[in-house]
């Protein structure tokens, strides 16, 4: 009886990644934002005894991987999984799961909803064909806990403060909370350098006078980076983009990527090649002159 030929090609399109052991495989599953349901999980724990050696390694973005899986066990593991509504994790040329943290949901520094932003980006993007590996990342603020500065697009919560001077006491709450003495009480008021100010929305919050709201809330958008042996740090696009602007940027950088980069060039790459106008000319339709930075 003829031996099954397995398709080694087709296992790393499902996750499956060569460990150093012949025939073992590291079998990755998809993750989005961090977030595993409970009762997933205890599948996923089942499938660790039955396929790997009983443990999962949680990787640096948040993905789930059972290492050990026998080389002719992998097919059948996958498809199991598969009908539990566990599905391989993306690897070579394609979109990675998206990172994120747990945002204005959970989070008191929170300032997007960055859980079911992740889901619209991974529901569109994940898998899709792209000249390199292209990662997402989506953070709630500017303590940048997935370090959207380190992916090739990252997107941060930000807000605009603005202080209403009739309700302010010059308490110096505001100042206090700023981390980075972008705010100084003169005269009893507060007043804010926005060349200073980092959109954190710290100084909203420890208000006790709604002296300060949030004149605009939305995203911070980062392009171009990645880590690696030769890590390089993305160029922040624009701020404050809503969700509208930031899906067409996402979408035309996307467009761009395919058309312009050359087989195995990262993103920032392509854009030191390029240079940073040409790719600001793709998408300029969806950017306002105000928002350039």
């Amino acid at each position: 009886m003829a031996e099954k030929k397995i398709d080694l090609s087709s296992l790393k399109s499902k996750g499956f990644l060569p460990q150093r052991q012949e025939n073992m495989f590291s079998m990755r599953l998809k993750v989005v934002g961090g977030r595993v349901d409970a009762e997933k999980l205890r599948e996923i724990a089942d499938a660790a005894e039955k396929y790997g050696y009983g443990y999962i390694h949680i990787t640096s973005r948040q993905q789930i991987e059972i290492p050990f899986v026998k080389l002719e066990d992998a097919e059948e593991a996958s498809s199991e999984l598969e009908k539990l509504g566990i599905s391989g994790g993306s690897s070579g040329k394609r979109v990675r799961a998206v990172v994120a943290c747990q945002g204005n949901k959970v989070c008191r520094n929170g300032l997007i909803d960055c859980q079911k932003l992740a889901c619209r980006i991974d529901e569109k993007y994940f898998g899709e064909a792209v000249p390199k590996k292209l990662k997402i990342a989506v953070t709630g603020c500017p303590s940048a806990c997935v370090r959207p500065q380190e992916n090739d697009f990252g997107i941060m919560g930000a807000v605009r403060p603005e202080l209403l001077e009739e309700y302010c006491v010059g308490c110096g709450l505001c100042e206090k909370a700023c981390k980075v003495q972008a705010i100084t009480v003169i005269d009893e008021k507060a007043l804010i350098d926005p060349e200073k100010c980092i959109l954190c929305g710290a100084c909203i919050a420890a208000c006790r006078k709604d002296a300060l709201r949030a004149e605009k809330t939305g995203c911070t958008i980062f392009v171009g980076g990645h880590g690696g042996r030769q890590s390089r740090s993305g160029t922040k696009l624009l701020e404050l983009a809503d969700e509208k602007q930031l899906f067409s940027i996402l979408e035309k950088t996307f467009e761009y990527y395919r058309k312009e980069g050359l087989d195995g060039e990262r993103f920032g790459d392509l854009l030191e090649r390029l240079g940073f106008e040409k790719y600001l000319d793709a998408i300029g339709c969806v950017l306002h002159d105000e928002d350039l930075l």
